[in-house]
């Protein structure tokens, strides 16, 4: 009998330990699916994929970092640099990142060969491209190229040259001599090309540094000639976002804050990504974040639609990678490819 009744309470107590583990697993487990990480007092871990290293190109995101506004949208964020060897679109298709940075022709070409990638936000309003010449070359016009030597990346950065000639009535392989160009500006400096490209945020600054005035320089602007391309968008997987649509749209607004403070005092922006990476100077990220809050918030733009996307724009970015050549059909720009969804529900009244 004895025996009996140590074998019913012995059972009684597996019975309660049981109960009380499976509580305690029931909370775990309601705590993890709650979106509004502030409810729960964690952080929902997220990672942004930058299109190339740590600058000022990116300095929304590291604003926002620094300022806390992703914490307050209940996000631990990790921004990883970009390189040479390192491809956006693969890393967030591939699960590496949650979100990425890249051209707009670029995601339309990965687009266009099945990957399932939405673009969600385009933060650049403008082309940066430049073509850049010493006054003494005489190109003072696109028609001036003619017999020169051409400096481009190529990579997916030449179209929007390819366009500039043709729009000119240029032939590219037959009217000019388009050189491989590395991404210092010592090839122009050195007078071995007589044109180079240049994002105006980054290598015509270099120019500039190197002691030549603007009035040293001719400059043709891909926007003022009319076949500019959009840069810088954001964009994510279609299976991700369809898991986490309330994450992303909280990302979304962080980084709208961080972008706008970055276009509000560009300097304090240029020193917040030095103290990340030192790579370059002080003065050269100062320089940088300067010339992209035009390119994100440009003159008589409203900064309260930073990060929206201009279905013209893009369509004119789908028009010329079609005609030359880096798409080999029409770009499919529905909803199924790019929407603004997410941006309107970011930037709507809380």
């Amino acid at each position: 009998m004895k025996k009996k009744r140590t074998l019913a309470a012995l059972l009684s107590l597996f019975l309660f330990a049981s109960v009380i583990l499976s509580g305690c697993g029931s909370a775990g487990s309601d705590a993890g699916a709650d979106s509004n990480a502030g409810e729960t007092g964690t952080l929902d871990k997220m990672t942004l994929q930058l299109k190339w290293l740590p600058q000022s190109q990116f300095m929304g995101y590291y604003v926002a970092a620094a300022k806390g506004y992703y914490e307050e949208e209940g996000i631990d964020i990790e921004i990883l640099p970009g390189g040479s060897d390192i491809i956006a679109e693969q890393q967030v298709y591939n699960g590496v990142a949650d979100v990425g940075v890249t051209w707009v022709s670029s995601l339309l070409k990965y687009q266009s060969e099945g990957w399932d990638l939405l673009e969600v936000s385009q933060v650049f309003q403008k082309s940066a491209m430049l073509l850049v010449s010493k006054a003494s070359t005489g190109i003072n016009s696109p028609a001036d190229l003619a017999g020169k030597k051409v400096g481009s990346w190529f990579g997916g950065n030449e179209y929007e040259i390819y366009a500039l000639l043709e729009a000119n009535k240029l032939n590219r392989d037959k009217d000019l001599e388009l050189v491989q160009q590395d991404f210092t500006m010592n090839q122009l400096l050195n007078d071995e090309i007589d044109a180079a490209s240049a994002m105006t945020y980054n290598e015509y600054g270099l120019v500039l540094e190197a002691g030549y005035k603007e009035s040293d320089l001719n400059v043709l602007d891909m926007n003022e000639e009319g076949v500019a391309m959009l840069e810088d968008c954001l964009f994510v997987s279609k299976d991700w976002i369809a898991d986490n649509e309330d994450l992303f749209v909280r990302f979304l607004r962080a980084s709208i804050k961080g972008w706008a403070d970055a276009c509000a005092d560009p300097e304090a922006a240029g020193k917040i990504v030095y103290e990340k990476d030192q790579s370059i100077s002080l003065e050269h990220q100062i320089y940088m974040a300067k010339e992209v809050a035009k390119l994100v918030a440009p003159e008589g733009f409203d900064p309260a639609k930073i990060g929206y996307i201009d279905k013209d724009a893009i369509q004119q970015t789908a028009d010329l990678a079609l005609k030359y050549g880096l798409l080999t059909s029409a770009a499919d720009l529905s909803e199924d490819t790019i929407t603004s969804k997410y941006w309107e529900e970011a930037t709507a009244s809380k």
